[in-house]
C-alpha cells in the first residue's frame, strides 16, 4: 500500500518494523537514483483525528543521508499528513 500510494514516484519500501508502544517507524527504502539503500527512522510520530479526518504527524526524523535527514525536518516533522480513506482500516495498528 505504501508502494503504491505514497512512495510511488521516489521509489520503494523494501524493509518495514513498526513500533506502536514507541510509536516508532524503522523503514528501508530503495529511492530512485540512488545506489544503496537508504534507512528512515522515524523516532516518533502522532495520529491524530479531527472533524472525520486522520491524520500522520512525524515528531522525529533521520535518515541515513544527511541531506534527506535535513530536507525531512524542514518539510516533514511537525506537518500533518492527511492518511487516506483507504488506509484508515488501519489506524488501530498505528495507536
Amino acid at each position: 500500500m505504501l508502494n503504491q500510494s505514497v512512495f510511488q514516484p521516489y521509489g520503494s519500501v523494501k524493509d518495514l518494523k513498526l513500533d506502536t508502544s514507541a510509536r516508532s517507524i524503522d523503514a528501508e527504502l530503495e529511492l530512485k537514483g540512488e545506489t544503496q539503500p537508504v534507512h528512515l527512522q522515524v523516532h516518533e510520530y502522532e495520529i491524530i483525528e479531527a472533524d472525520g479526518t486522520a491524520y500522520f504527524v512525524v515528531k522525529a526524523v533521520s535518515t541515513s543521508r544527511e541531506w534527506l535527514t535535513t530536507l525531512a525536518n524542514h518539510y516533514a516533522v511537525g506537518r500533518r499528513f492527511e492518511i487516506p480513506e483507504t488506509a484508515r482500516a488501519y489506524l488501530p495498528m498505528l495507536k
